[in-house]
């Protein structure tokens, strides 16, 4: 039976608020600086022109189903319930399509790989804070989230194999890719763990189990002084006989 899990009870303290605001504005920023670096499409985005080209619907129509589809596997399986990030995220796009009004469209191929590399460590610092105020997760995160949760593995691992079995199943189903693609899928989440790790401390929420230091039994911590010499049996067992 799958538990359903809630975030941290309540609506989240100011500072976990503020940390929530500024992921979300790393995140968005991010999004836009790597699509006008123009080398190519994030993970979802190959699945969603893949799927959009198999099915012939609407692109919109396309990214409404998966999301749909992801929060309510993350739910059944997972136990990952919508919260208040899951709502305010569906309302990305109106962010991201003013940032990309702002953010510059490099000429050269330097610049983009330059500007690439920036989208890419915003976008990892940004999925890391907002997850790291425990209100909840986008449409998309919360399978990421709930995986990494209910498994207690390792977030970097778990960030690759989801986004590289995205791009792989668009990459079938004809979706659009480019070397970008290929780049932030490995770049992330190789930066998502650093990042989380900050996000966590600043928001004074737990980190993912998986992260947090092993707790030894302390009987076990000094092997020697749990060792028991020859010497010393022998001198225990002459005691008892004594008494």
């Amino acid at each position: 039976m799958t538990t359903l899990r809630t975030p941290t009870p309540g609506l989240g303290t100011p500072r976990r608020w503020a940390v929530f605001g500024l992921g979300v504005a790393l995140l968005l920023t991010g999004i836009a600086t790597s699509i006008n670096a123009g080398l190519g499409v994030g993970s979802w985005q190959v699945l969603e022109t893949g799927l959009a080209r198999v099915t012939g619907a609407g692109l919109d129509l396309v990214i409404f189903g998966e999301a749909a589809l992801a929060i309510l596997l993350a739910w059944v399986w997972l136990g990952e319930r919508p919260w208040i990030a899951t709502v305010l995220l569906a309302f990305g796009g109106i962010g991201i399509t003013a940032a990309l009004e702002v953010v510059p469209v490099p000429g050269t191929v330097l610049g983009q790989s330059v500007q690439l590399g920036a989208g890419m460590v915003l976008l990892a610092f940004g999925v890391a804070f907002y997850l790291a105020s425990d209100l909840g997760a986008s449409a998309q995160d919360s399978l990421f989230v709930g995986i990494y949760r209910k498994y207690r593995l390792r977030p970097a691992w778990v960030r690759f194999g989801v986004d590289a079995l995205v791009v792989v199943l668009g990459i079938l189903l004809g979706g659009q890719f480019g070397v970008g693609t290929f780049a932030v899928t490995l770049g992330v989440p190789l930066l998502i763990e650093p990042a989380l790790r900050i996000g966590h401390r600043l928001a004074d929420t737990p980190l993912p189990e998986a992260m947090r230091p092993a707790v030894q039994d302390p009987a076990v911590q000094d092997p020697a002084a749990a060792e028991v010499t020859p010497a010393a049996a022998v001198e225990t067992a002459i005691a008892d006989h004594r008494c």
